[in-house]
């Protein structure tokens, strides 16, 4: 079994290159009589590159086949179907030539970017589409219906899309570059579907003015008082599901976790991978650290050194020595150890407490550094910046449906079906003891953003009929005929969307696409479900104005 390091620090070298370069060679001149396996960051970091970039002719296409396919059976028409998607192909367009023509490289971060303004662009659309399928149900021509449609939706769309591009846009409070530069695309992705969805779209619409526009059920735009009374005949059970959910995700949030390795993006018949696993197996490790030990410290007396490495060189994240210690021109000391495969939260653990142990003894001026050492700090540190982003986010979205809702109260009530999904997924990736990717971290500000449009259509109705002097049931039901079709319809293919993200080769696609939509599920239940029950105690009348409401 052979291991060949390769080091270089010429910037004009793509490492990658070089190195497949090397195993390819190593390759065709092995004997028969031996086995190769090869690994490496460089290897992990080019085989990531070439997924990231085949992500864009394989998933968008599919992405977009299967929005169009559940927007046709939705539908039933096909140039309704392409309505709904036309905006945000659009753009996507424009998005990726933006990022383009400022030379940004791909990332697996960035490779998120177009399924996430695909879904979030759809899901706009339908809110648009079912106002003009509304009013040419109410026997409006089509110019009126788009008029209609447009003046119906413009408020409450505005606000929509300024607290999802607030949510995206938290995340460039991040240290990391790519975390920062997603959430700048995915705010411009979104402001131009938001642009294309009231400028392109009735245009579009007026010009297919001929086709023949589907019938909706009277039943689908009068179910309000239906679902309405399923809310208040189920309600202790639902308070008290709601209840035992909390609760246990509060019991996981201890629990959390952060793994960001990047072999991990790989699939698991990557040949890369499959060989990383076969030397970690028989070596204990691949990757290595060193204990720097300044000159000037008392570690570099042999007496001090070797006890001390002796407690460190095998423990949790350590499996030995890598090889013989060095000492460089001046006496520094550099101590090459083995690094067991584990998580970034562990080894910084570790670490620190490495560096800890040796100023407890009075072993001043040793530190543990390289490459792992970075990535598993960085790892950590972008993890916590991201959890911050979200709770920016949540106080930037707060103020901003209030504003939007014109009452403090509604707009405090329009957070909690939004932030109860970002606590049950974390709280329950606690409890099943899943560390915190750089995607599932993510999750918390892209999505936090997106399912506050639906709470925000609701509230907007359930504002309005409530100034009408409607007592709470009434002006539920009549929120729930003007959008309740629109949110289930958008909770569908928000879902589909993103599920459709789980074929992806990429493990960073897969996984925030999995947990994007469970999260998307729960958002449907605390904005169709948990919200109205808990209004549904309110039974006063509305009062004129905004006030305290």
């Amino acid at each position: 079994l052979l291991v060949v390091s390769m080091v270089g620090d010429d910037p004009a070298v793509d490492p990658f290159q070089v190195s497949r370069e090397v195993v390819a060679l190593a390759r065709r001149r092995l004997p028969p009589t031996l086995a190769m396996h090869a690994a490496g960051l460089p290897l992990v970091e080019g085989s990531i590159a070439e997924l990231v970039a085949g992500e864009r002719t394989t998933i968008v296409p599919l992405l977009l086949a299967v929005l169009l396919g559940v927007a046709w059976s939705l539908y039933r028409s096909l140039w309704l179907a392409t309505a709904v998607v036309l905006p945000a192909v659009v753009a996507i367009a424009w998005t990726g030539g933006v990022v383009a023509w400022l030379g940004h490289p791909l990332d697996p971060v960035a490779a998120l970017l177009d399924p996430v303004l695909l879904t979030i662009g759809v899901a706009a659309s339908v809110h648009f589409v079912e106002g003009f399928l509304r009013g040419r149900a109410d026997a409006l021509s089509t110019a009126a219906a788009l008029a209609a449609a447009k003046e119906r939706l413009r408020r409450p769309a505005f606000w929509a899309t300024t607290t999802t591009m607030l949510g995206l846009l938290s995340l460039t409070a991040n240290d990391t570059p790519a975390v920062a530069d997603f959430g700048l695309r995915a705010a411009l992705g979104v402001a131009l579907t938001h642009l294309f969805t009231f400028r392109l779209l009735p245009a579009y619409l007026a010009r297919v003015a001929g086709a023949p526009v589907p019938a909706i059920a009277a039943g689908a735009l009068r179910s309000g008082a239906t679902w309405v009374g399923r809310l208040r005949a189920t309600r202790p059970v639902t308070l008290a599901l709601a209840a035992a959910a909390i609760a246990l995700a509060a019991a996981g949030l201890p629990r959390i976790e952060t793994g960001n390795d990047p072999l991990l993006l790989l699939p698991e018949d990557h040949v890369v991978r499959r060989d990383y696993d076969v030397l970690a197996a028989r070596l204990g490790g691949v990757e290595t650290c060193h204990l720097l030990i300044d000159h000037d410290s008392s570690a570099t007396a042999p007496e001090r050194l070797l006890p001390f490495l002796a407690e460190v060189r095998v423990g949790e994240v350590t499996a030995g020595l890598a090889g013989p210690v060095r000492r460089g021109v001046e006496g520094d000391l550099a101590v090459p150890l083995l690094l067991r495969p584990s998580g970034s939260t562990t080894r910084a653990r570790c670490f620190a407490a490495i560096e800890r142990s040796a100023r407890v003894l009075g072993l001043d001026g040793v530190i543990v550094a390289g490459r792992s050492v970075r990535i598993a700090r960085d790892s950590v540190a972008l993890i916590r910046g991201l959890l911050r982003s979200l709770s920016l986010s949540l106080v930037v979205l707060t103020v901003a449906m209030a504003i939007a809702l014109r009452s403090w109260r509604l707009g405090l009530a329009a957070m909690v079906p939004s932030v109860l999904p970002s606590l049950w997924l974390y709280g329950g990736l606690g409890c099943l003891v899943r560390p915190l990717s750089v995607a599932t971290a993510m999750i918390g500000c892209t999505m936090l953003g997106l399912i506050v449009d639906n709470t925000l259509h609701l509230l907007h109705h359930l504002k309005d009929a409530r100034a009408s002097g409607c007592d709470a049931a009434t002006a539920l039901i009549r929120a729930f005929d003007r959008c309740g079709r629109a949110i289930a319809l958008s909770t569908v293919v928000l879902m589909a969307g993103f599920l459709t993200a789980t074929c992806s080769r990429l493990s960073t696609t897969v996984e925030f696409g999995l947990l994007a939509s469970v999260t998307i599920a729960m958002a449907w239940f605390g904005t169709a479900v948990l919200l109205p029950t808990v209004l549904l105690r309110d039974r006063a009348p509305a009062e004129g104005g905004d006030g305290a409401r």
